[in-house]
């Protein structure tokens, strides 16, 4: 179990309950919590991944590619597979989807969109959505110091910010999307 507060006082009162009721180890601060490192500063928190996606990269062999700016062109269209071939739901495409999607939801929000739409091809990918899902690698080896910083909440007299998308029969199924994503103290959190 992790506690957050800004007074030690909260913290200590809080593990002092804890403790009434069951037995406690206290840790200290965290450093690393399932592959996502934490790093905290004076006023602030960092929280990144290097092993996993670096481990990820080195079994697709991508780890000496050349880097790309952006994990999806936005000139692809992704179309289905039309070919009529079965699809195979333990097809190694789809288990680099779930890496990926692990990655996205920890600590890298910058590819939640792009991982979003290529699983909706895990069923029957082709080259395609392969080769897409090939530049998404390229663009976490880039961008493999990418980081989320959350700085000191009660700087922020506004706790939460939104920004949302909206489009409309998007070109490749026709079907509305939205996109959003929520910040507080200055970093994402969904």
């Amino acid at each position: 179990m992790l506690l957050f507060a800004t007074m030690e006082e909260l913290i200590e009162q809080t593990k002092a309950n804890l403790e009434a009721k069951r037995e406690l180890t206290d840790l200290g601060e965290p450093v690393k919590i399932i592959g996502i490192e934490i790093a905290l500063g004076n006023q602030s928190m960092i929280i990144l991944q290097k092993q996993y996606p670096e481990s990820v990269l080195q079994k697709e062999g991508i780890d000496c590619a050349n880097p790309v700016r952006m994990p999806l062109d936005s000139n692809v269209m992704l179309k289905p597979n039309l070919d009529g071939n079965v699809g195979d739901c333990s097809n190694l495409y789809m288990q680099l989807i779930g890496k990926l999607q692990f990655i996205a939801n920890a600590t890298r929000p910058d590819i939640t969109h792009t991982i979003s739409k290529l699983s909706a091809y895990t069923a029957n990918p082709t080259m395609q959505h392969i080769l897409a899902l090939k530049q998404v690698l390229r663009y976490l080896l880039g961008t493999k110091s990418y980081r989320i910083t959350y700085g000191n909440v009660l700087d922020h007299p506004n706790h939460f910010f939104s920004y949302a998308d909206t489009a409309f029969a998007n070109a490749d199924k026709h079907k509305s999307t939205t996109r959003y994503v929520f910040k507080m103290a200055r970093g994402a959190v969904t």
